[in-house]
């Protein structure tokens, strides 16, 4: 026998539909804490019966995956990208979405993302956070150079980039020196 539970996340609480085959769907509504969804998956679990969660991605789809793995048989992380007739329907809540992705799963129609490992997930965030940084530095080095362009210093004093050591230093100098650089913004 097997449970197939949908959860319909959002900031204020979790709607979670369980569909049994040859019973009625059991709705429930809880708080969007882990310990609440854990409390609930484990009071679905009895001998010879597997439980099976689904829920969308989202950013914390990786720490609720985590969190909630040792409680059920299998989970399942809806791509909600690939389900856009579920939007699509006059009658949407959240009882709704939850039962659709439990029903989903149950015939193996649910489209799902693939949720890798906890050190791959840190890995990928680490390069994200990395390239986010490198963009904002050329940013900044973009409206440096603009400032000094706008008053006058077309190129720098020293032969080359902008951004070597040498020229790095004309502009400490030009800073210090009192020009009117930083009034232009």
């Amino acid at each position: 026998m097997n449970k197939y539970i949908g959860f319909d996340l959002d900031s204020n609480k979790t709607v979670a539909c369980v569909v049994e085959n040859g019973k009625n769907d059991l709705y429930q509504t809880f708080g969007p804490d882990v310990q609440s969804m854990r409390q609930f998956l484990l009071s679905q679990k009895q001998p010879g019966c597997k439980v099976h969660l689904a829920f969308e991605i989202s950013g914390q789809a990786g720490f609720i995956y985590d969190s909630l793995i040792d409680c059920v048989d299998s989970i399942n992380v809806a791509n909600p990208s690939k389900m856009t007739w579920i939007y699509r329907t006059a009658k949407k809540n959240d009882r709704i979405d939850a039962r659709k992705m439990a029903v989903l799963m149950s015939i193996n129609e649910l489209p799902t993302v693939y949720m890798p490992n906890k050190e791959v997930r840190q890995w990928r965030q680490m390069i994200l956070h990395r390239k986010n940084i490198v963009g904002k530095v050329g940013q900044v080095k973009n409206r440096i150079r603009a400032i000094l362009k706008s008053q006058g210093y077309n190129k720098p004093a020293n032969k080359g980039r902008w951004w070597k050591i040498s020229n790095r230093i004309w502009m400490k100098i030009l800073c210090r020196s009192g020009m009117d650089l930083w009034c232009v913004q």
